[in-house]
């Protein structure tokens, strides 16, 4: 642990001070640091999200996800160790600054602390808080700690990393909602029907979205041919319906792993694959099917 880690300094009478703030309840907030901290303290964020606690253990320990979903603040990262504890990266900033990040996660606490280790802003903690409202409505409560940061430029160094939490928690609602609700629409039973008619080829807007027993495919026509695939990405269900085929690959923008629509291998070396892929089979009139009786 770094010599400056707030955990020294009595960093609990700020948590006090954090519970006592949840009996507010705003949708976000920002709060200045506290005049009389001995502490490094510069500044908490507060936000209520429409998520689950779950999601947001699950998106703490994404790491994956940082350069694809906030590319405005990370260029890359690579990861040095990983679990279910946390994990350990070193991260290029979108302006080249290169950290090494620590976050471990304390589900006992509901909270998870994330150290630059190396870098800019190194000795730098961020603690965040998670308490639970309704299943899926959870109060998040974000305390900077900044080593070496006078008095008088606490507040605006809290502002920026406040100005910043804003903007991160924008991209991962998104992504968090999202996911949820996939996790919602899935659907266990099978389809009675194999073949789906889409109708005269002449007459398709491709790229389009069909379902086959609760899941979405895409059906897409690719250098010259016409594929299905699957419109959710086998590793956290990102939308790959909204990524454009370059070639027979397709791309998740959330964590950047890449398949072959034609036969749904992965190419970017990930351990997953997209499901088998459908036949999509044009008839002697010009009617197009999508076939799942080969699946």
């Amino acid at each position: 642990m770094q010599a400056n880690s707030p955990l020294r300094w009595g960093v609990s009478d700020i948590l006090v001070g954090r519970i006592r703030m949840c009996l507010l309840m705003p949708d976000h907030e920002t709060y200045p640091p506290y005049p009389d901290s001995r502490t490094c303290h510069v500044g908490t964020y507060r936000r209520v999200l429409p998520v689950s606690v779950e999601r947001m253990y699950e998106n703490a320990l994404d790491w994956e996800h940082l350069p694809h979903v906030h590319a405005a603040s990370f260029k890359a990262i690579e990861r040095i160790d990983a679990g279910s504890w946390g994990w350990r990266a070193e991260t290029t900033s979108a302006r080249g600054d290169r950290s090494i990040i620590e976050l471990r996660l304390d589900r006992a606490c509901r909270r998870w602390i994330t150290r630059t280790l190396k870098g800019a802003n190194a000795g730098s903690e961020i603690w965040t808080h998670a308490f639970p409202i309704e299943a899926r409505r959870v109060d998040i409560v974000v305390d900077f700690f900044v080593p070496g940061v006078a008095e008088s430029a606490r507040k605006k160094v809290g502002e920026a990393f406040a100005a910043l939490y804003q903007s991160l928690y924008d991209e991962d609602v998104a992504m968090m909602t999202e996911r949820q609700r996939r996790l919602d629409a899935r659907i266990e039973s099978h389809a009675e029907q194999e073949r789906i008619a889409l109708g005269s080829r002449a007459d398709l807007a491709l790229p389009m979205q069909i379902e086959f027993a609760g899941r979405p495919f895409v059906v897409a026509e690719i250098e010259g041919a016409l594929y299905a695939y699957s419109a959710w990405c086998p590793h956290q269900m990102g939308p790959l319906y909204a990524a454009i085929p370059e070639g027979r690959l397709v791309t998740c923008p959330w964590h950047g792993y890449q398949f072959n629509v034609a036969d749904g291998s992965c190419v970017s070396g990930q351990s997953c694959q997209l499901p088998a892929p459908p036949d999509v089979v044009q008839d002697s009139a010009g009617q197009v099917f999508v076939d799942f009786s080969s699946r």
